[in-house]
């Protein structure tokens, strides 16, 4: 298909028509180029809405992200695009929590009192449970159906 290269009307009234038809063809540059030329303060609310949800629909969050922003300094009674700013806006961690350390404690207690009966083999042990034992590491790893990237789990070999 030919795509069609306007220049957004800031103040043109088919904007959204035009904004309609790029989201129709699938036209993602001239659908970002043309939202961020609209001079969205001359729109309704609800507008701005159906522009988010097209920009969702075509899978540019980026965009709708920034159309959301947008409304959400227009528009700061409106409800709906309150609840768009806030569902789209980036992922926050607002806490991380340390490994137990508790577990580990316990974990090398055990390891310490029993690991002599299994000399030469891989052992697996968890909060102070023991998992499992093989002759080898891929071998333990699959009798226990452990990840190798359990975070909580003691994993060693008990040399003789």
């Amino acid at each position: 298909m030919d795509k069609i290269l306007l220049k957004p009307d800031p103040l043109a009234p088919d904007a959204l028509v035009v904004l309609k038809k790029m989201a129709e063809r699938k036209d993602h540059q001239g659908f970002a180029h043309m939202a961020r030329g609209i001079e969205w303060s001359r729109y309704r609310p609800t507008d701005l809405i159906q522009a988010i949800d097209l920009a969702l629909a075509l899978d540019m969050v980026q965009m709708a992200r920034e159309l959301a922003q947008t409304g959400r300094q227009l528009f700061p009674q409106n409800e709906r695009i309150r609840c768009a700013a806030v569902v789209l806006s980036p992922p926050v961690v607002l806490e991380t929590r340390p490994s137990q350390t508790h577990d580990i404690e316990v974990s090398h207690r055990w390891m310490r009192e029993h690991s002599s009966q299994y000399k030469g083999q891989w052992v697996a042990v968890r909060g102070g449970t023991f998992l499992g034992s093989a002759p080898t590491l891929n071998a333990l790893y699959q009798h226990i159906g452990l990840a190798r990237h359990d975070a909580n789990a003691i994993v060693v070999r008990v040399l003789g």
